[in-house]
């Protein structure tokens, strides 16, 4: 049977009885979900690109967590769990999903009331037009090159730079969408290159859907300007730092471990990455 085939029998076998059914394959990541009195909850086995492991995600529609969020323990670490054949594969599997009986479903019965008002605050959420994500993909270069030179910060720190990005976004806030979509254009870009620069990646734009993005080597495409507008609208600027970290971190673990394993000079199969990874 092949990798494919096994998570989705261990994740039905485990899964049904609770009331969730197979939904959807894609990037790496298998989708069980349920519906309970309206909010659709799921659970996700994802796959890194870089090689054999798995890694358990639940979400109730607003409300998402990885192993730390679903057990509530800070120290937990059962993330991205390697395997080398069929038999650890079915075992880790199992690991996983007996976090979704020992903590998860409760957690997302927990979660349920908070999820829902948040979803109705989402349904008033503003989305980047077209014409935004095409600027973005086409002038991401030139807008991160007058931001550097703007503000001097080409001798800032990693670090200063994203207080720099909240400090323009506090300036923002509560401003008319339209007054400052060339803004969050300009934001969008420094972030999105920060993060190609720290992790790898690049700028992709698809034709058919309108959007542009950072398509970031051994995750997954980020949304950066929708991520800014989310930020601006929430009022919530302490995200970027959050979400740069967060995303980054992990990232960087992944990669060091497979390095201390196989070699500083460790680069992803082309199979799975399309960029190479820079120096953590």
């Amino acid at each position: 049977m092949g990798k494919k085939s096994i998570v989705v029998e261990v994740m039905k076998k485990r899964l049904v009885p609770y009331g969730f059914q197979y939904a959807d394959y894609e990037g790496y990541r298998w989708r069980f979900s349920r519906e309970v009195d309206g909010l659709v909850q799921s659970v996700v086995i994802q796959r890194s690109y870089h090689g054999n492991d798995y890694t358990l995600e639940m979400d109730n529609g607003y409300w998402f967590g990885r192993s730390k969020e679903i057990t509530d323990d800070p120290n937990c670490k059962l993330d991205f769990l390697p395997f080398q054949n069929e038999e650890e594969q079915i075992a880790v599997l199992n690991q996983l999903l007996d976090l979704v009986e020992q903590y998860g479903l409760k957690k997302l019965e927990e979660k349920a009331e908070e999820s829902r008002a948040k979803i109705k605050e989402m349904e008033e959420w503003l989305y980047p037009t077209p014409e935004m994500y095409k600027k973005l993909y086409e002038e991401n270069s030139k807008l991160t090159q007058n931001f550097i030179e703007q503000y001097n910060t080409d001798k800032l720190s990693e670090e200063d730079m994203l207080l720099l990005l909240k400090r323009e976004l506090e300036k923002i806030k509560g401003k008319p969408y339209e007054d400052v979509q060339d803004k969050l254009i300009e934001l969008a870009s420094v972030y999105g290159n920060m993060f190609i620069k720290k992790v790898g990646g690049c700028w992709k734009y698809t034709e058919s859907d309108g959007l542009s993005g950072v398509d970031i080597t051994l995750y997954h495409w980020r949304d950066i300007l929708q991520e800014l507008v989310r930020i601006w609208q929430r009022e919530d600027v302490e995200l970027i730092l959050n979400y740069y970290y967060d995303n980054c971190n992990g990232i960087i673990r992944w990669v060091r471990s497979c390095r201390k394993s196989y070699g500083e000079d460790w680069q992803p199969s082309s199979a799975y990455a399309k960029w190479k990874v820079p120096s953590m």
